[in-house]
């Protein structure tokens, strides 16, 4: 009998590995192009027309795409940008591939790479709208409201149905405070789709937000909007969080802590869902509560500085105003075009007897929103203690213009003499 030893297992193993992959099947190309919000089943797929050498490099491209965009659907955002850059390699002139490369370094706000990316897909292919939508994208995380205008706009240039560079237009114009402009792209966009939860959800934020600074109309209309996004996607957890700030803002206490709890029973670590809490609290005058909420969203996501401006806010209504403006300082660095967090900081410095350092906050609050009635208002208040009457005068008659309805301005103008 032949002694038993190594030699015949390790050419057994070599045998194994000197064997080619199976080829991919037609099945494969099918489950690969369909599986790709089945990354399990359409990423096995993929795999294997990856794996097999005698594939084509376009259907190897293709299997790479379709891979990243499983990972990216399941929020794989490294793996999705890895296969993406692996179908650039093959294809450096791969449009798709470059936009939603530059799509998942959004997703991770590597802002800068998105916009390389996204430069590049629109060399190679000037018509691609999906490329200038994702800079658009990547534009407004890094505050460029413009440049991300105008990427939308060039989007809606090239389908003038786009509900998606509606929305995103819209959201542009809101952060520039172009509320009606900001309005009419977003109830654009729920035109062109009725069933755009998103689009819903925005046209809210803008309603929202024309009402907070402008102090125009109602809360309703923006909680409408909230309410049908949730209809139309009960799955999308913002929306509780944006509605239980809108029945904060309304005085709807007992709404507003179900909704925002909502948020945290789904998403334990949601930011968006303790500061919508905190505001709820803040409401009710219980600031002890309301700054504890904040301390927990700002914990989970220290760039929200909508956490910091309400915990300034906050601090402000304690009287504790040094902790109040340190909180306004963060907001600012984080968004330096926060409009509402430069005229609190001013409302700061006018309770610390600064009036200098709140006049040059307030003025920019308004250059950020030129139609900023209160900063208006705060201004001419500051400028009026200070004797500087006629600039007190010039600024109550602006917020009248913007606003015949204020008021403050009305008021002020009369005990002025007009």
């Amino acid at each position: 009998m032949a002694a038993r030893g190594w030699d015949g297992l390790l050419l057994c193993a070599g045998l194994l590995l000197a064997m080619p992959a199976l080829a991919a099947t037609a099945a494969d190309r099918d489950a690969c192009t369909a599986g790709v919000d089945k990354a399990d089943v359409g990423g096995a797929a993929c795999s294997r027309i990856i794996d097999d050498a005698s594939a084509s490099v376009a259907d190897r491209v293709k299997a790479f795409e379709n891979r990243g965009r499983g990972f990216f659907n399941s929020r794989n955002y490294d793996r999705a940008i890895a296969d993406y850059g692996e179908a650039i390699k093959l294809n450096p002139n791969d449009a798709f591939a470059l936009a939603h490369r530059c799509e998942a370094y959004e997703s991770k706000e590597d802002h800068d790479a998105a916009i390389a990316d996204c430069t590049e897909a629109i060399r190679i292919d000037p018509g691609y709208g999906w490329a200038y939508n994702n800079r658009g994208v990547a534009y407004y995380g890094l505050h460029d409201y413009d440049a991300a205008l105008a990427d939308h706009a060039a989007a809606i240039k090239l389908d003038s149905r786009d509900a998606w560079a509606h929305a995103r237009r819209g959201m542009a114009w809101l952060e520039k405070g172009e509320f009606d402009q900001a309005l009419a792209d977003l109830t654009e966009a729920v035109t062109i789709d009725p069933k755009y939860a998103f689009g819903f959800g925005q046209r809210g934020h803008a309603r929202f937000r024309k009402r907070l600074i402008t102090k125009k109309g109602e809360w309703e209309p923006a909680i409408e909007d909230y309410s049908e996004a949730i209809r139309l996607d009960p799955n999308l957890v913002w929306l509780y969080s944006a509605r239980g700030v809108a029945y904060g803002n309304n005085l709807q206490y007992d709404l507003a802590v179900p909704d925002c709890s909502e948020v945290i029973r789904r998403e334990p670590n949601n930011s968006g869902g303790y500061n919508c809490l905190g505001v709820a609290y803040e409401g009710q005058k219980n600031y002890s509560r309301a700054i504890a909420a904040y301390d927990q969203s700002i914990s989970i996501n220290p760039r929200n500085g909508v956490a910091y401006w309400n915990r300034g806010n906050a601090h402000k209504n304690q009287r504790k105003i040094d902790a109040a403006i340190a909180d306004y300082d963060r907001a600012i660095a984080i968004n330096p075009k926060d409009f509402n967090a430069f005229n609190s900081r001013g409302k700061a410095y006018l309770a610390n007897g600064d009036r200098d350092s709140a006049i040059a906050d307030f003025t920019q609050a308004i250059q950020l929103d030129p139609s900023y009635v209160e900063a208006y208002d705060n201004r001419g208040f500051t400028y009026d203690e200070l004797h500087r009457r006629a600039e007190a005068i010039a600024d109550f008659r602006k917020a009248q213009s913007l606003d015949p309805a204020d008021q403050v301005s009305k008021k002020m103008l009369h005990m002025l003499g007009f």
